[in-house]
């Protein structure tokens, strides 16, 4: 005959067994454990949070990126010239017991740069020498073209070319009577020189220039191949 278990026994094991006492008895045992897993959620949400606010932040502040292409380069207009055109020169006239002499050279020019003009010139000479019986008179007519750089304030260099026909004493072709030769001169110049402001529009100008065609022994209407040049010149 099988031993029927005790009814007190029984009693007492489907009490424990019980799901309320089991979710009790849980409870208690792991209260501790389910607040530090509910704190590290909450921990893990606000850092959470912080990064996204951080993102956006960053992100806002960055320019939106463009697609439009780049305008073009704005070109400097060139600086205007006040009162470009300019005009001078130069007379010269000496009187003497044995030679009268008169020259008259005026300049046209334009300021085309900043730094750099460009002009022409007329010359005109009227010699008369007393020295010969009779007297002997000659002149020279001739233009010019010329440039000049400046290179550092009122200093400048320049360069010329004059074409020049002109007359000068000789002796005819018996060989002892005088007489005056016509003939023709190109001359090569180069030099620096300065400019001397008087009035806003008004200037004196000095140059000092060198004569490359010039030949020792060879008529020429240079004395020499050195020249020292001075006149005066007005802008409007």
């Amino acid at each position: 005959m099988r031993n029927r278990p005790n009814q007190k026994c029984y009693t007492k094991l489907a009490r424990k067994l019980h799901p309320r006492n089991l979710q009790a008895k849980n409870t208690a045992q792991f209260d501790g454990f389910s607040y530090y897993r509910s704190v590290m959620k909450t921990k893990i949400f606000v850092s959470f949070a912080l990064c996204l606010l951080v993102s956006v932040a960053v992100v806002a502040q960055e320019a939106p990126p463009t697609t439009e292409d780049p305008p073009p380069p704005v070109k400097k207009p060139r600086p205007k010239i006040e009162k470009p055109w300019f005009v001078g020169g130069a007379v010269g006239l000496a009187f003497g017991s044995e030679v009268n002499y008169i020259e008259f050279s005026p300049l046209f020019g334009y300021q085309i740069l900043p730094k750099f003009q460009l002009g022409g010139s007329l010359t005109f000479r009227y010699r008369k020498d007393k020295r010969f019986d009779p007297d002997l008179t000659t002149t020279d007519q001739g233009a010019s073209v010329l440039g000049r750089f400046f290179v550092f304030g009122p200093i400048f260099l320049q360069a010329e070319v004059e074409r020049l026909n002109w007359e000068y004493i000789g002796t005819a072709d018996d060989g002892e009577t005088f007489t005056t030769v016509e003939s023709t001169y190109t001359g090569l110049y180069a030099g620096a020189g300065f400019v001397l402001a008087q009035t806003p529009k008004s200037a004196m100008y000095m140059t000092f220039l060198y004569d490359f065609n010039y030949e020792d022994g060879v008529p020429n209407p240079n004395s020499d191949p050195f020249l020292i040049r001075i006149g005066y010149g007005f802008r409007f």
